[in-house]
């Protein structure tokens, strides 16, 4: 739990908003799954040396991007589910502050960097596509069967105070991983747009 916490406070210190925030279950899945579609479309048919390019030497290759992106979202998730084992206190959903349509954006806003908790930090190590992928749609695989056997009411219903001292709910947990799986999907077509990416 005290790993969760430490990645919340990078996360709500990365910035957020959202243009249009998933209110219910079908929105929340419907969020998540464009979020996979987009991400598996930018890395679908890259050779192993397009998929370990960095841009420079400081930089995240894609695979290292996915990497992070499979932690982070291993981390999060786990964050809700030990929160639904918590009793349930829906009498705090008044100390929300802000719009559910504000978190993604805030996480997804990369003009503000971080460094991600070294729990979260990627391998330096040669990727392939087939692993990236597949621990890509394994973990995202779970995610999705938490949010359909999980009622919406015991989602919004239980809450933690973060360490930015601010009440989340469950439901805000799991938009924190679309928001941080926007940005660095972002981050990977950025790597793409590299004038010395790889032809191939």
């Amino acid at each position: 739990m005290k790993r969760s916490m430490v990645l919340i406070a990078f996360l709500l210190c990365s910035s957020i908003a959202l243009k249009a925030a998933a209110s219910d279950k079908d929105s929340l899945l419907r969020v998540f799954q464009q979020t996979e579609a987009r991400l598996l479309s930018d890395v679908t048919g890259l050779s192993d040396q397009q998929l370990n390019f960095k841009t420079d030497t400081s930089s995240w290759s894609i695979g290292q991007c996915v990497e992070h992106i499979v932690k982070t979202e291993s981390m999060l998730l786990g964050t809700a589910q030990d929160l639904m084992k918590q009793p349930a206190n829906p009498e705090k959903r008044g100390a929300l502050k802000g719009k559910d349509s504000d978190v993604i954006v805030m996480i997804q806003d990369r003009t503000h960097k971080f460094k991600a908790p070294a729990p979260l930090q990627p391998d330096e190590k040669s990727y392939h596509l087939s692993e990236v992928v597949n621990d890509f749609k394994k973990q995202r695989a779970g995610t999705l069967d938490f949010i359909r056997n999980t009622p919406m009411e015991d989602l919004r219903s239980h809450l933690t105070v973060t360490p930015a001292k601010e009440y989340a709910d469950a439901y805000r947990m799991l938009l924190y991983i679309v928001g941080h799986c926007l940005r660095h999907t972002e981050q990977i077509e950025e790597v793409k747009a590299a004038n010395s990416f790889p032809k191939n």
